[in-house]
Order: structure tokens, then C-alpha cells, then sequence
């Protein structure tokens, strides 16, 4: 089941915001398409259920954010969602992890 079925069909979405710890993992799953491939298992992603939710999001995510689904839009080859923010979990053990110089380059913010 990928992420746009799960959306649509539980009217649930989260957000998460990777640990550093992960970052060769991500900068794997931004590199390759999900639609063939299972990135969680291709790039060793240990992962666990967000509280409340039947939905797993990585063991090292900084932030995870649970959000009820209100709306979706298709916008060609992607969706647009529209979403109610419910719950905000942070762990505070992990260092949050953006992207810099347009995405080709991951790392800690500091």
C-alpha cells in the first residue's frame, strides 16, 4: 500500500521531519520512484507506529505530525493535500535533518 492509497482510503497523513541519523537513507528514498520499489526495505529504514495511528513512520524522525485528511487534489503527476493538524510528536534525542542547496545536499541544521 503506498502513501497516496493510505490518505484516501484512512483520511489520515503524517508528516515527519527525519533525524540526521537516517540521512543516507533519505537522500536514497528521494533518489527512487516508490512506485515500484519499497524504499523502506531497499534502504534499511527501521520503523515504528505513530501513537494513535495505524501508520509506521522511522524510528529516528524528529518530528512526526498526525493530520486528518479534509481534502486531496490531483495536480499531475502529484496530489495536493489540504489536512487538520491533530497531534505533533517530537523526540527530542534526534537531530532534525533538512535539505540544502535545492535538495542535493542533507544535513543537520544547526
Amino acid at each position: 500500500m503506498n502513501g497516496r492509497s493510505v490518505g484516501k482510503e484512512t483520511k489520515e497523513v503524517i508528516l515527519t521531519i527525519p533525524g540526521a541519523e537516517i540521512a543516507d537513507a533519505v537522500m536514497g528514498c528521494g533518489t527512487a520512484s516508490g512506485r515500484d520499489t519499497d524504499k523502506i526495505a531497499k534502504n534499511g529504514i527501521d520503523m515504528q507506529e505513530m501513537p494513535g495511528s495505524g501508520i509506521r513512520v522511522p524510528v529516528h524522525s524528529k518530528v512526526a505530525i498526525r493530520c486528518s485528511l479534509k481534502e486531496y487534489h490531483e495536480t499531475g503527476d502529484h496530489y495536493l493535500y489540504i489536512c487538520n493538524v491533530e497531534e505533533v510528536l517530537a523526540n527530542e534525542a534526534e537531530e532534525a535533518l533538512f535539505a540544502w542547496k535545492g535538495y542535493a545536499e542533507l544535513r543537520p541544521a544547526k
